[in-house]
């Protein structure tokens, strides 16, 4: 997808020159890209854990993962060394060239497939006049395809979240239409970083063949309700009973990409998706095999936004201290959204990551002083001692 063309206000210069002329690097042979995703699945995993259960959720590690990496490397040591724990982060630049790695393919993968769509955009938000530091705005962009746009984030908070939410609408193409809610951006904010993600793919093998069957479905509170299945019964993917559910990967076309469906048995839903981590999906990996299947699936939409803080603030990302953006900066704003459709020719989705970084305001008073009543004065060498002049004021207006 082509870089946006929504502009910032008059008064900013637009693409920093410090964003031109780096080239994006090559992918590392040995970037340590494994260790990076299962990195980026637990912390989303534990998120996921911290959501309603009875609800319906769509939200991506990956480009939550993404935005924190980034914001990683602006952070002071204190604040690096929680997201790194948090994320499970390689060491250094590893993690970065990691992602690079894993997003260069991506990319080659939806280049060489016509109906399978992956994009990954990115790009930070300074305020006119901010100068982040050098070496992380030449790494993003180097490692991760980071673009730099100013805006008057201080003078027009307003118009600067319109501009935003535009470059995120556009990157995923409608889907996120209002990222940043009123009030995110404000005159104390210094930088803002955004991170989408646009998913399309048409499954591997299409429904329609076998028609649809209309059954019950079982809510959580057991309720019920009657909804059309899509039927497919020429599948031959892994698929396979696990501990209290049975779950089937469904490949889109080329195999690159793939949804894995995981139904726990009744009255294990809770149960099922707390033991959610890794290492179940390892286990999934190296027990499921493959063979022919009958898939019976609901179609669905859904749209999902989170409020990111509570569960930064608890991993030690936020507030933090990120002198990498200002010596003053730290993250007091941070919004996840998503959108997913799903149905017989395959799926839609795409979410996006804002992270916002203000500098300290004053501190708050401990004690207030108001000379509202009659005061007295002295002026003073402060060294010394020595009183210059001193005075009282009964009436100001005398």
């Amino acid at each position: 997808m082509p870089p946006s063309t929504t502009g910032p206000t008059s008064a900013s210069p637009g693409a920093l020159a410090s964003s031109e002329g780096v080239v994006r690097a090559e992918p590392s042979a040995g970037a340590p890209v494994g260790e990076l995703a299962t990195g980026f699945n637990e912390a989303g995993f534990d998120l996921w854990k911290e959501q309603p259960t009875e609800t319906n959720l769509v939200f991506s590690p990956a480009s939550i993962g993404h935005a924190l990496l980034m914001a990683r490397a602006a952070a002071d040591d204190a604040t690096g060394a929680a997201i790194d724990a948090a994320l499970q982060l390689p060491p250094g630049l590893a993690a970065h060239e990691a992602w690079n790695a894993i997003d260069q393919v991506m990319a080659r993968a939806s280049d060489a497939q016509e109906e399978v769509t992956v994009t990954v955009a990115d790009r930070i938000w300074p305020r006119i006049g901010l100068e982040p530091d050098q070496e992380w705005v030449d790494l993003l962009a180097a490692q991760h395809g980071v673009t730099v746009q100013t805006l008057d984030l201080a003078g027009d908070p307003g118009g600067s979240r319109e501009v935003v939410n535009d470059w995120v609408r556009e990157q995923t193409r409608g889907l996120i239409p209002e990222l940043l809610p009123e009030g995110f951006i404000h005159p104390l904010t210094l930088l803002v970083l955004t991170d989408a993600v646009y998913f399309e793919a048409q499954w591997q093998t299409v429904f329609g063949k076998y028609e649809a069957v209309t059954d019950t479905f079982t809510r959580l509170d057991g309720s019920t309700l009657q909804v059309e299945f899509m039927r497919e019964l020429e599948l031959g993917d892994r698929r396979g009973r696990g501990e209290g559910f049975v779950a089937a990967e469904i490949p889109y076309i080329g195999s690159g990409f793939s949804m894995l469906l995981i139904v726990p048995d009744e009255g294990r839903f809770a149960e099922v998706r707390d033991r959610l981590d890794q290492s179940l999906l390892d286990e999934i990996d190296g027990i499921f095999r493959t063979g022919p299947f009958e898939l019976l699936m609901p179609q669905w939409e859904d749209t999902t936004q989170i409020d990111l803080m509570a569960w930064l603030t608890e991993i030690g990302a936020a507030p933090g201290h990120y002198p990498g953006i200002d010596p003053q900066a730290f993250l007091d704003a941070a919004v996840h959204g998503a959108d997913i459709a799903v149905d017989e020719q395959g799926t839609v989705a795409a979410a996006a990551t804002g992270l916002g970084f203000p500098m300290s305001g004053p501190p708050e008073p401990e004690l207030t002083v108001k000379a509202d009543r009659p005061f007295l004065y002295l002026i003073r060498h402060r060294s010394s001692g020595l009183v210059l002049f001193a005075g009282q004021v009964t009436d100001p207006t005398a």
